[in-house]
């Protein structure tokens, strides 16, 4: 039998190098944690200062609280991490027939078989999505911080991790225990929501530069991008204009206190997507299913919209809310006529700004669940209380369509109709027959070699004697 031959003397394998997503987490750990952090203070912060500012008012438990200051911080906490996904659970224990803070009472006799044997949970699920939005916009303002450092794509990476972390540590604090209640505020999903939204948003700010030098070769993407954008900032602007509303309106009602304004400022968008819903005609339902003491026994369920505004207030009302209906989908439409390169493009913002709508009236209502005795809650069911998106996809389709249609004939009737501001090369281009706005025109194509005057001769330039012949105003080439 022969023996393969042996290799020849110093040979050796190469070394296996790291793989790219090794290279990319050691520069992560390697990287700059002080900058990171302090980027990651801006959003921490924000959490935490909301969260004593709600906790500052005692919501009329008079001189001697049974809930303290440390405690309502706690639940304020749980209260604002919903914005992440995270959760609000109560849960009550007593050795009483009730739970909540105690005392007893005939709940067994009352209705019958059903016995909770003193215990209770309820769960409410609740997004506060002006938390939500301050949050990105201070995560925005440290990763600018961070860019300015030099920080690339490992720092988004660092940045969103240590925000997490903070999330994951207020999240177990924000627990609580007060008398025969517990709270719970689901932690680990308030930090999985907080890490997703991290790294999309300073990712997205740190490598701005060079998404920008990617899109700048896609006039496609870029169309996209540009729209999305302009979507973005009407629904800003839309949001702004009906939460005021909403707001205002709600500080009018008879009996509304300091305190409660203080507890709406979370949900503002939540209440401003209510009012555009019943703006644009739709309706807000709510459904209650069960028997509690607080809401009455049975079942239930019905809508408001601009009928129920009309009885419950006046002409007026209604007159109102079809006015701040009109004004809401104008805003779209200008800023899409205004802000657009084509008409396809202002299309294609309507869709988005639809889209999105769509999203954020599926996740601004309010539902609850409770089983046994909680606090002012003995019974079974659950309550739902939010606006229709079938009808906000209805009415939405009618409101921003016809705004995108008749918008930029507005525009033009207004002398407003000037050309957006669109990067080169996809801009308007100067050509033989004048300026074709937001219309692609490709640079011009190089030609062949022209040496400059006087260049010498040679292989590339002409040659004495070739193709030349004098003329009454110099050297003239056929």
């Amino acid at each position: 039998m022969t023996r393969p031959a042996a290799p020849p003397p110093g040979y050796a394998p190469a070394p296996a190098g790291p793989s790219p997503l090794g290279v990319f987490f050691g520069r992560v750990a390697r990287g700059d944690w002080a900058v990171s952090v302090k980027g990651a203070l801006w959003p921490t912060g924000l959490i935490v200062g909301l969260a004593v500012a709600l906790a500052i008012p005692s919501y009329g438990q008079g001189d001697d609280p049974a809930v303290g200051w440390s405690d309502r911080l706690r639940i304020a906490l749980a209260m604002l991490l919903q914005a992440f996904g995270g959760g609000f659970d109560v849960t009550a224990v007593s050795s009483g027939g009730r739970g909540g803070y105690g005392g007893a009472s005939d709940y067994g006799d009352t209705y019958g078989d059903f016995d909770p044997g003193g215990q209770g949970q309820m769960s409410l699920s609740l997004i506060p999505l002006t938390v939500t939005v301050l949050w990105i916009g201070a995560l925005i303002i440290g990763a600018r911080a961070v860019r300015r450092q030099g920080g690339g794509l490992d720092a988004a990476v660092r940045v969103s991790a240590v925000a997490a972390a903070a999330v994951l540590v207020l999240g177990l604090y924000a627990q609580p225990e007060i008398e025969d209640l517990s709270i719970h505020s689901s932690p680990v999903l308030a930090t999985l929501g907080a890490l997703a939204l991290s790294l999309v948003t300073t990712g997205a700010v740190l490598q701005r530069d060079v998404a920008a030098a990617w899109l700048a070769q896609r006039p496609g993407t870029l169309s996209l991008v540009r729209a999305c954008g302009t979507a973005v900032r009407a629904l800003g602007a839309v949001l702004l204009l009906c939460g005021l509303v909403g707001y205002i309106t709600f500080a009018a009602q008879d009996g509304v206190t300091g305190e409660a304004m203080l507890v709406a400022l979370p949900l503002l968008p939540n209440i401003a997507l209510m009012v555009l819903s019943v703006s644009w005609g739709g309706s807000v339902e709510y459904d209650v299913q069960g028997r509690a003491d607080l809401i009455g026994s049975g079942t239930d369920h019905g809508a408001f919209g601009l009928g129920e505004l009309s009885d419950a207030a006046n002409d007026w009302a209604l007159v109102g809310a079809l006015a701040t209906g009109l004004v809401s989908a104008l805003v779209v439409g200008v800023l899409a006529a205004r802000r657009s390169a084509d008409r396809r493009e202002q299309v294609t913002v309507g869709g988005v700004f639809l889209v999105a709508y769509l999203v954020l009236t599926g996740m601004s209502g309010l539902s609850m669940e409770y089983t046994g005795s909680v606090a002012e809650f003995t019974g079974a069911g659950n309550l739902e209380f939010a606006p229709s998106v079938a009808d906000a996809l209805l009415f939405g389709l009618l409101w921003v369509g016809g705004a995108v249609l008749v918008a930029p004939y507005l525009v033009r009737m207004t002398g407003g109709g000037a050309t957006p501001a669109v990067p080169p090369p996809y801009g308007p281009q100067p050509g033989p027959y004048g300026t074709v706005p937001g219309q692609y025109t490709p640079p011009p194509t190089p030609g062949a070699y022209t040496p400059p005057p006087g260049t010498a001769p040679g292989p590339y330039g002409p040659q004495p004697g070739q193709g030349h012949h004098p003329g009454p105003d110099g050297p003239r080439a056929h």
